[in-house]
């Protein structure tokens, strides 16, 4: 296990001899110091950066303050909490301001060295080299309406019916993406605003929903003003760390192209970038896809998905591609009754009836980016 360093702070000197024993005991553990309280301990955490710092909490309120002060002055520290209070209540307001676990007094040595052993790990992850892991993929139109939510859901889940473990982020703030799979998550994308830059593994897994056709959801926050949090660099960072854990990030996004929705499209090994042939949604797709190039977005990673496509459409395919200047890259036929249906019970349609017109497309649009992916890869190999 990497070596960890650890800081205590606790009232009670019994308790503070017990967790320091049971670290110590762990074999890769440091003590790096103890204090009675956040303010006697703040100046020598500065100095020693620990890994880990135990801090125990009496009443919530402070303690939540405390978590909070101590992780904005020490953001790459992790933080347990430790309380007498067995209390959902209380795990899930401390949890939320940023601490990693929650011990309840006495603290067991067992869960401790659970605790610290998830941390080790994290660690070491960080330290060892990386690959540029999974694809990230982000679905986009900017105004509603056109199926971005339906697109991005079902990709996600043919992705996964493939066996490639697949994460859906609802970057669509106020979307429907926990709708349309039926699902009500209890933590959702305001929940890491307090881990930002400090966001990992292990924590994006406890923020994670899974849904029985194999994608797991990070869902958008429910409220305007917990969406308003969600800065770009956070946006960043929790890419980057999915992009490690999952063969495939499918984003659901909408609204302007610049902000958060610009730092996921950089993200982003490829942008879908949904329409259909009505004029309106093809003088905004016009308009869209010069600012994605003007943002220096090349266009290559750009793709045009025409959405609910009839061949009777009085708009022809090579109309659109004349007025956008754009190829389209894949067409999805309107399917609209059974998706319906499909929404309404909370199943992607590609789980639910996997060989309709609909299904078939989506599973040909995954292949076709499976092919673009390695095509990717050799060009880059060839390169180094």
């Amino acid at each position: 296990m990497t070596q960890i360093t650890a800081f205590l702070i606790d009232s009670d000197t019994s308790s503070t001899a017990h967790i320091s024993t049971s670290l110590m005991n762990l074999g890769s553990v440091r003590v790096a110091g103890t204090a009675n309280c956040l303010q006697e301990a703040m100046q020598a955490i500065q100095v020693t950066a620990p890994d880990i710092v135990i801090i125990e909490v009496k009443e919530l309120e402070r303690g939540l303050r405390e978590v909070e002060l101590l992780l904005s002055r020490s953001p790459h520290t992790t933080a347990f909490v430790s309380s007498a209070a067995v209390s959902p209540e209380w795990i899930l307001k401390l949890i939320r301001a940023g601490a990693r676990e929650y011990l309840t007094r006495p603290i067991s040595s067992g869960e401790l060295a659970d605790a610290v052993n998830t941390v080790a790990k994290t660690r070491t992850a960080t330290l060892e080299p990386v690959c540029k892991g999974g694809e990230i993929i982000s679905v986009y139109h900017p105004i509603g309406g056109v199926g971005t939510t339906t697109l991005a859901v079902n990709l996600a889940a043919a992705l996964a019916a493939g066996g490639r473990s697949t994460v859906l982020v609802d970057l669509n703030l106020l979307g429907e993406a926990g709708a349309f799979l039926d699902l009500a998550p209890r933590y959702t994308l305001a929940d890491v605003v307090p881990k930002a830059g400090s966001v990992d593994a292990s924590f994006l897994r406890g923020v994670l929903t899974p849904h029985r056709c194999g994608v797991q959801l990070l869902d958008a926050p429910e409220q305007p003003a917990q969406a308003a949090r969600i800065a770009p660099e956070l946006v960043r960072e929790v890419l980057a760390v999915l992009r490690t854990m999952f063969d495939n990030t499918v984003i659901d996004t909408g609204g302007e192209p610049f902000g958060r929705n610009l730092a996921a499209f950089q993200m982003s090994d490829c942008v879908l970038f949904t329409t259909v042939l009505d004029i309106p949604r093809l003088r905004t797709a016009k308009r869209c896809l010069g600012a994605l190039e003007g943002e220096g977005l090349a266009p290559d990673r750009v793709r045009l998905v025409v959405n609910r496509y009839q061949a009777k459409d009085e708009i022809r395919i090579s109309d659109a591609e004349k007025v956008l200047n754009e190829k389209v890259y894949h067409t999805v036929p309107n399917n609209y009754q059974e998706l319906s249906q499909t929404i309404n019970k909370g199943i992607p349609l590609t789980a639910y009836m996997p060989r309709s017109p609909f299904s078939r497309s989506i599973e040909e649009l995954t292949k076709t980016l499976g092919m673009d992916r390695k095509t990717g890869a050799q060009a880059a190999h060839k390169r180094g």
